[in-house]
C-alpha cells in the first residue's frame, strides 16, 4: 500500500483456458451488474457449490490484504436473498455485519443475489480506502474483490469464475485471464480476490515484454500520449526490478490506473498486478510526476515484498477474523525503501536525489511514541484519524530511513558486500520457493544469517524499540557525510567505503 497527495498522506500461474468453456461442477461462478453514475451500487450474483453440512457460511471480508485493518465489507452489502438449483428459496441469517448463514439443507447447489453500495468517494470514505473498496462513476468505475464479492472459506481453493455485465461502450482491465466468452477465470478466490478490475469506456491500453513476460499498462482519465509516457516509465521500473531481484516471480502483470477527480493519490498491490488512484491534474510528463514513479516503484516493488515474501499470516490469509503482526514494517518499509532504489537503476532519479530523499532529513533524537513492531499490529484497528497519521509516519516517513541506516549496519559488519537485498534474495529461496511465509519473530535471526554477525541490539533499537538510528553516523560506511540537507562524499574515502559504495549502488549478480 502506498497514498502520495500534494501533502503526505499517504498485494501463481497463468490459467490455462484452452477448451474452458464447460463450466467445472465445482467452480465458484459470480455475476456482477452497475449502472454509472452517483448512487449507484453494484448488484451480484454468487453460485457455490456444496460446501458439506445443511448450513453454508457466507463471508464479506473483514479485512484487505495490503490494507491490513478493521474494514468489515459486509455492512456496504444489502440482507441477501438465496437458492438451490431449482429456485427454492433458503431460509438467510445476518450472523455479523460481514457473516450470513444460509440453510441450505440438502442442496448442492446454492445461488445468492445481494446489492451492495459504491463504497469510495475519495481517498477515505466511511474509514475505507478507496484502492481497497470499490467505486461508480459517471464514466469509470472499479472493485477491489475482496471488498464486494463474498466467500465461503470451504470454497476459497476452488476455480472462480466472473461474469461482467458492462454498460454499452465499456471495457474491463484486469489481470485476470478470460476466455472466449468473455469471463474471467481465477484458480481460487485468493487468486480472484487479488486481482482488481478498472472499468472505463475511455481506456487506454499500451501493452510491453521484459524478460519474455507480458505486461499491459492501462489507464482512464489520460490519452493516449499520456498513456504511452506512464508505460515507458513502468517499463523502465520493471526492467530495473527484474534486474535487482534477478528475475520477475509472475507469468503477466498489470498496472491500473486511474486519473479522476477524486482521488489524492494511492495505490494497492497485488501478485499480478495494481491498482493505483491519482489525481486527474497530474501531468506524467512533468516534473511532478516523481510522485508518480515513487507510487508506481512501490507498488511494483510489493510483487516480491508483501506479495510473496511476508509473514506466515498473509500466505494464506483468514478473512472472516483480524489480522495482527508486527512484521508490517517488513512489507511497507523495505518496500518504500527499495522503490527509492528502483527509480535509481531505472534512471529516473539521479544519485543525488536519492540520497537527499533518504537521508537528507535528519530523523528526531527523540525517538518514536510506539516501536515500529508496535505500530504494524496496531493497523489493525487504525480509523482515518490519529492511528492512520501514526503507520503513515512511521512506514513511509521514518521507515526507509531506518531500512537505509540497517542496510548500511548490514554492510559495515560484512565489510562492504552484503545488505537487505541480500536479505531478501535469503527470503525467496527459503519462503517463496518453498511457498510458505516465513514465522512471526524470524526476521532478526534471517538478519543475522545473512551478516554472519550479531544485529539483535540494533533490531531491538531501532524496529522493536523506539530509538532512531544516527544516519550521519550510518552513511559513513559507504563515504558520504551530510552537510545540512546535501549529502556529500568524504573528502578521501577508505577502501572499505569505496568497496561498500560500489556494492550499495550496484545491481547484484
Amino acid at each position: 500500500m502506498k497514498f502520495v497527495s500534494h501533502q503526505p498522506l499517504f498485494n501463481a500461474a497463468c490459467l490455462a483456458l484452452a477448451g474452458l468453456t464447460t463450466p467445472a461442477v465445482a467452480q465458484v461462478e459470480y455475476e456482477l451488474s452497475f449502472e454509472p453514475g452517483a448512487g449507484g451500487s453494484w448488484s451480484v450474483e454468487a453460485s457455490f457449490p456444496d460446501s458439506g453440512g445443511e448450513v453454508m457460511d457466507l463471508w464479506l471480508a473483514r479485512w484487505t490484504a495490503g490494507a491490513y485493518h478493521l474494514a468489515d465489507f459486509g455492512r456496504f452489502v444489502e440482507m441477501p436473498s438465496a437458492q438451490d438449483a431449482a429456485g427454492t428459496k433458503l431460509p438467510v441469517e445476518r450472523v455479523s455485519e460481514s457473516h450470513f448463514r444460509i440453510a441450505k439443507g440438502a442442496a448442492e447447489r446454492v445461488i445468492v443475489h445481494y446489492r451492495a453500495e459504491s463504497i469510495s468517494e475519495g481517498v477515505f470514505t466511511r474509514g475505507v480506502i478507496d484502492v481497497e473498496s470499490n467505486r461508480i462513476a459517471e464514466d469509470y468505475a472499479y472493485v477491489t474483490p475482496v471488498s464486494l464479492f463474498g466467500f465461503v472459506p470451504e470454497l476459497v481453493g476452488e476455480e472462480v469464475v466472473l461474469e461482467v455485465a458492462l454498460p454499452a461502450g465499456w471495457r474491463a482491465a484486469t489481470a485476470l485471464e478470460a476466455d472466449e466468452d468473455g469471463r474471467f477465470h481465477a484458480p481460487s478466490y485468493y487468486h480472484f480476490e487479488d486481482s482488481p478490475l478498472l472499468f472505463s469506456a475511455d481506456l487506454h491500453t499500451v501493452r510491453f515484454e521484459v524478460d519474455g513476460k507480458p505486461h499491459a499498462v492501462s489507464v482512464h482519465g489520460k490519452g493516449k500520449e499520456e498513456t504511452a509516457v506512464i508505460a515507458d516509465g513502468c517499463r523502465r521500473i520493471v526492467e530495473a526490478t527484474s534486474a535487482l531481484m534477478d528475475g520477475l516471480p509472475y507469468s503477466h502483470y498489470h498496472f491500473l490506473f486511474g486519473f479522476t477527480p477524486k482521488s489524492g493519490g494511492s495505490g494497492l498491490e497485488h501478485s499480478f498486478s495494481t491498482l493505483i488512484l491519482l489525481p486527474s491534474a497530474l501531468d506524467p510528463a512533468r516534473a511532478g510526476a516523481r510522485a508518480l514513479w515513487g507510487i508506481v516503484a512501490h507498488e511494483f516493488f510489493h510483487t516480491w515484498c508483501a506479495e510473496r515474501i511476508h509473514v506466515e499470516g498473509l500466505h494464506r490469509p483468514d478473512y472472516t477474523k483480524p489480522f495482527s503482526t508486527g512484521t508490517i514494517w517488513v512489507n511497507e518499509g523495505v518496500t518504500e525503501y527499495f522503490a527509492h532504489h528502483i527509480l535509481l537503476h531505472a534512471g529516473l532519479v539521479d544519485r543525488d536525489g536519492f540520497l537527499r530523499a533518504l537521508a537528507g532529513s535528519r530523523l528526531s533524537a527523540k525517538g518514536r511514541a510506539t516501536s515500529w513492531t508496535d505500530t504494524s499490529r496496531a493497523a489493525t484497528h487504525w480509523t482515518e484519524g490519529a492511528g492512520v497519521m501514526d503507520f503513515t509516519s512511521a512506514m513511509y516517513g521514518s521507515g526507509p530511513k531506518v531500512i537505509l541506516a540497517l542496510d548500511l549496519e548490514m554492510r559495515r559488519i560484512t565489510q562492504g558486500e552484503r545488505g537487505i537485498v541480500d536479505l531478501l534474495h535469503l527470503l525467496r529461496h527459503e519462503y517463496i520457493d518453498r511457498d510458505r511465509g516465513f514465522p512471526e519473530g524470524a526476521m532478526i535471526g534471517l538478519i543475522n544469517d545473512v551478516t554472519e554477525g550479531d544485529l539483535t541490539g540494533f533490531y531491538e533499537s531501532y524496529i522493536a524499540g523506539t530509538d532512531y538510528p544516527d544516519l550521519a553516523a550510518a552513511l559513513e560506511v559507504i563515504g558520504y557525510s551530510r552537510n545540512r540537507r546535501k549529502i556529500v562524499e568524504v573528502d578521501e574515502p577508505s577502501e572499505d567505503q569505496l568497496r561498500a559504495r560500489a556494492d550499495f549502488f550496484s545491481i547484484p549478480r
